[in-house]
């Protein structure tokens, strides 16, 4: 069943068509990957679906909800989180000042509550931190919660983000290239992280990526965008043998297995 969908979704910058009748779907329960060459629209249907962009023209369906063109934070509220291709955390606050961030949107304290430190304060307070503790503590972070973020290496602060989308309780995340300047050994961490929320969490997962060994070895299903237009969708041993989606990426027939491409 889908949980997610985008319909026929074209997106316009000036005179330049980005997206032009995309459609695509993502299974509850489900790791779907979306890849594509260079210019694709992979980023750009990315920001559509999660409330960042307005279509031109299309829908954006998720769990049987027309959201597109809803602001962004309402897209959270609806139970879509993600992140993003360059890191975005407060580089000064703390780790878990940065996962709080993350439940905030669903505290209902007013200023009043604040003024007074109500028991509805105390509450969500406690709540937003122990929730938080728990998105550090399963993406391997409990022993940091106190460290700058800034003073995380890299690959700690891809997995503070993670935290950060698990601590809004979302049913979806998507992960706009996660690997993105990983090494060989952290993204075999992340592969495995990746699964944990899906298989443990019980978290439907869509994420954009160049590196095709990690997206063959992790997606459940793929769909492949190429300049801006919808090229093929299937499993991973149906994409990796489609000439369509050999062609589009090599310019060849040459067999696809491993090879990885930019965006």
């Amino acid at each position: 069943m889908a949980l997610l969908e985008a319909q026929h979704i074209n997106m316009f910058f000036g005179g330049l068509k980005a997206l032009n009748d995309v459609s695509l779907q993502a299974d509850e329960g489900m790791i779907s990957a979306l890849i594509g060459p260079n210019g694709a629209g992979k980023t750009t249907l990315f920001n559509v679906m999660t409330g960042f962009l307005a279509p031109t023209a299309g829908k954006v369906i998720f769990d049987g909800e027309e959201i597109q063109g809803l602001p962004a934070h309402k897209f959270v509220d609806k139970g879509l989180s993600r992140t993003f291709q360059n890191i975005r955390l407060l580089q000064e606050m703390s780790v878990l000042e940065n996962v709080q961030l993350g439940f905030h949107h669903n505290m209902r304290q007013n200023i009043f509550d604040e003024i007074f430190i109500s028991r509805r304060c105390r509450g969500e307070e406690k709540e937003s931190r122990d929730r938080s503790l728990e998105a550090l503590e399963f993406v391997g972070l409990s022993d940091v919660v106190n460290e700058k973020a800034k003073n995380l290496p890299y690959g700690h602060q891809r997995k503070l983000e993670i935290a950060r989308t698990l601590a809004t309780g979302a049913k979806m995340l998507l992960f706009d290239e996660p690997c993105a300047g990983m090494n060989t050994a952290e993204k075999a961490q992340l592969s495995d992280l990746i699964l944990a929320i899906n298989q443990e969490l019980k978290k439907t997962v869509m994420l954009i990526e160049h590196d095709m060994r990690f997206v063959m070895k992790l997606s459940d299903h793929i769909t492949v965008l190429a300049q801006g237009e919808w090229l093929a969708a299937g499993t991973p041993a149906e994409i990796q043998a489609n000439p369509k989606v050999i062609e589009a990426y090599l310019g060849t027939k040459r067999k696809a297995v491993g090879y990885n491409a930019g965006d």
